[in-house]
């Protein structure tokens, strides 16, 4: 993983800044990007959830794309099972993309089963243009003060990463 690389004083060296020229992504993003993410890795479950109600607040189309939680109260979300489930295989994913930020090869893979997987579904692809935003906004919120200006640039980069490699298998589909 990528945070074993670094000295704990945050020194990332002289090339701290410079961008991937893949993903565009610098040291400094991936080290933010991971030390943002060690702090909702221990409550995956409870993130997951609460990603999932703020999203639907947000966006209420959204929660008719999911037969089990459409009609369905906030109340009742909050105890779902169901939810709680499907949120946590979410923040999963979210994890094992962030594992990945120094494996491309594993992290295309991946984006592209997750492209492939919802295109099957019938995702509409516009869906996870409108997520990127609300993950943002809900990482912010709920770190505090843990959240800084390069967490925000660097999150929000590798969300334009992933999504346009997410429609790769929109564009290109594989058969079933």
């Amino acid at each position: 993983m990528v945070s074993d690389k670094f000295a704990e004083n945050g020194d990332l060296g002289q090339d701290a800044d410079v961008p991937d020229a893949t993903t565009g992504l610098t040291l400094r993003h991936r080290t933010a990007m991971i030390r943002t993410w060690d702090l909702v890795r221990p409550d995956m479950k409870t993130h997951g959830v609460n990603f999932f109600l703020e999203m639907f607040r947000r966006q209420p189309v959204l929660q008719t794309r999911f037969k089990g939680f459409a009609g369905k109260s906030e109340d009742e979300l909050k105890n779902s099972r169901r939810l709680a489930a499907h949120g946590s295989t979410v923040m999963l994913a979210i994890n094992n993309l962030v594992e990945n930020l120094d494996d491309l090869d594993t992290l295309v893979d991946l984006l592209k089963t997750t492209g492939d997987n919802h295109f099957r579904r019938g995702v509409p692809k516009g869906d996870f243009e409108l997520l990127a935003p609300i993950l943002v906004d809900f990482l912010r919120i709920n770190l505090g003060n843990a959240w800084s200006p390069v967490a925000d640039e660097a999150w929000t980069q590798a969300l334009k990463v992933i999504n346009s490699v997410i429609f790769t298998a929109y564009d290109n589909p594989q058969n079933p």
